[in-house]
């Protein structure tokens, strides 16, 4: 991983309490064409009532192609759960065209025993470890936990035990009967990604990207421990990553996988304390962590201090990169899509409302994301006419998640580009 800092400022006001915005940018080597890791991956599909018929027969069909997807050293196991939960395939080298038949036989029944599901695939992946794969449990469902353990609270610890058993979990919400909170809360805890698949048409390419994504994993447990100085009143991280408070006052931050030539990205904010001269101030010091998976598995480690100076804020600052200033912008107007899908579901759209619209100009005052500007526009509109659905619930949630973290998580119409990646 190779790091690069950037500052919205590097000259702050003496006698002037400053918030100073770095933007931490982590690249990952390319993926080896050759020599990756090999995959140990196990599909916990959520065949309860609601997923009969189309659903199920598209999810189905995602899982056979998913097993073509995998190389000669890597394992598949699948499982299905509704009230009860049925080994599918076990974990082992599958011949696609059989496996496939197996998968596509899977059939509707009843409740949601998504705790369950997962209990069985961390089982498979426990009892047959190998010391060189990398090992994820992949969650697909379209509803709510209502068998088994259902309670948030316990089936977050839960998966985040997997994760401390060298086992990772991401979660599929498929069309919009499923809770986004609780799996965007339990992809954290098991340091994956979360995605809304919206409909049949985008199952294969949810499966793929996640296979895809997994099978170019170049780091893991990437983490970047914050510590600030005296110098520092409070710091904060404007990002949706999982964060662990330190003893020392600091924090580390989890960013999980890093793919293959990926840019991880990071704000950390520093509100500053007046200084009292003119001269440096030694702000922070971040340290990254994260262990590399190509070839012989590394650990490492990289320091690097966070400085600025105090002087007269009228000098050029040739060191302010805007870059900076306009991802806090993004971010800023991915938290108003939070905001406003909470305030939209307490039934208060204006103010739903006002918070797109205003994130709308905000960034069409920097000139940056015409495409995010013109779907805030439009779903600000919809909302003033009192327009919302389960289905803009997690629209507006997974915009936002996408963007705060850094990866894609909405499929929801690949006709469009995806706003967090226009400029």
């Amino acid at each position: 991983m190779i790091p690069s800092i950037k500052f919205d400022r590097t000259i702050v006001a003496v006698r002037v309490g400053e918030v100073v915005n770095v933007l931490v940018e982590l690249t990952a080597p390319p993926a080896a064409p050759v020599g990756r890791a090999p995959l140990d991956v196990v599909v916990v599909l959520d065949r309860s009532g609601s997923m009969g018929g189309a659903p199920l027969a598209a999810v189905t069909a995602a899982t056979a192609q998913l097993l073509r997807l995998a190389g000669a050293d890597d394992r598949i196991g699948v499982v299905a759960f509704d009230d009860t939960v049925q080994l599918v395939l076990p974990l082992a080298h599958q011949e696609a065209d059989s496996a496939g038949r197996v998968v596509r036989a899977i059939r509707s029944g009843g409740s949601t025993n998504l705790s369950g599901g997962w209990l069985k695939g961390l089982e498979m992946l426990a009892t047959a470890q190998r010391p060189d794969a990398l090992r994820r449990i992949v969650i697909l469902t379209d509803g709510h936990a209502n068998a088994g353990i259902v309670d948030h609270d316990e089936l977050v610890p839960l998966i985040s035990s997997g994760r401390k058993q060298g086992v990772t979990t991401s979660c599929i919400g498929f069309d919009d009967g499923y809770d986004e909170k609780l799996l965007a809360a339990l992809a954290d805890a098991g340091m994956g990604n979360d995605y809304w698949c919206a409909g049949s048409d985008q199952a294969a390419q949810v499966f793929s990207d996640e296979f895809q994504g997994l099978a170019s994993v170049v780091a893991q447990n990437v983490s970047i421990e914050i510590a600030p100085t005296s110098a520092v009143a409070a710091a904060g991280v404007l990002n949706e990553f999982p964060i662990t408070s330190m003893p020392d006052g600091g924090m580390q931050v989890a960013l999980g996988d890093a793919f293959g030539g990926e840019v991880r990205r990071l704000v950390a904010a520093f509100h500053l304390r007046p200084a009292s001269n003119d001269g440096p101030i030694n702000v922070a010091t971040l340290t990254i962590r994260w262990a590399s998976t190509v070839g012989q598995i590394q650990l490492h480690t990289v320091t690097v201090p966070i400085v600025v100076t105090a002087g007269d804020p009228d000098d050029l600052d040739t060191a302010a990169d805007p870059a900076v200033t306009e991802e806090v912008l993004v971010l800023e107007a991915a938290r108003a899509r939070r905001q406003a899908r909470d305030a939209a579901e307490r039934g208060d759209y204006d103010q739903a409302s006002r918070l797109l619209a205003s994130s709308a100009d905000m960034l069409d005052l920097a000139g940056i994301r015409p495409f995010e500007v013109a779907e805030l526009r439009t779903d600000a509109a919809a909302l003033s006419q009192g327009q919302w659905s389960a289905a803009e619930a997690k629209k507006q949630f997974s915009r936002s998640r996408s963007t705060q973290r850094g990866r894609k998580s909405n499929y929801d119409d690949f006709t469009t580009p995806d706003p967090d990646q226009s400029s």
